[in-house]
């Protein structure tokens, strides 16, 4: 799995389209494609993030490249905004560096639950403790 750079208009119809986002990306052997999960940073402790956690949509992990946490949301894009299958050579997807193992497990085991469908999961809170720096 690779930490990778996306801007929205690849993914989805945004009123942002050059506006970036992190995701990590790997690629499914089974479904053969390309699937993204996406990230967003913990920058602060707002309400709307707690709830995310709070309601399962959200796993917060720290990642080296960041200050703070991250949180890993439940879903995963295996499309582009034009319904193709992700090809992680398009001019919108910017390859980082790959991810460890146990880094890699972490953001798979919780983003490929469900494709593009927030389904309300248990509550990650409590993950939150064990991170620092926050």
């Amino acid at each position: 799995m690779r930490l990778a750079k996306i801007k929205n208009k690849y993914l989805f119809d945004s009123n942002r389209p050059e506006e970036i986002h992190h995701y990590g990306v790997y690629y499914d052997r089974k479904a053969k494609e390309y699937r993204a999960i996406q990230l967003t940073h913990l920058y602060n402790r707002d309400e709307k993030r707690f709830v995310q956690l709070r309601k399962g949509f959200l796993s917060p992990i720290k990642l080296k490249e960041f200050e703070t946490p991250t949180g890993i949301r439940n879903n995963y894009y295996s499309m582009d905004v034009k319904g193709k299958k992700i090809d992680i050579k398009n001019k919108d997807v910017e390859l980082l560096r790959k991810l460890s193992p146990k880094q890699a497990k972490q953001i798979k085991d919780f983003g490929s639950k469900h494709d593009h469908n927030l389904i309300q999961g248990k509550s990650n809170i409590n993950k939150l403790k064990n991170i620092k720096k926050w």
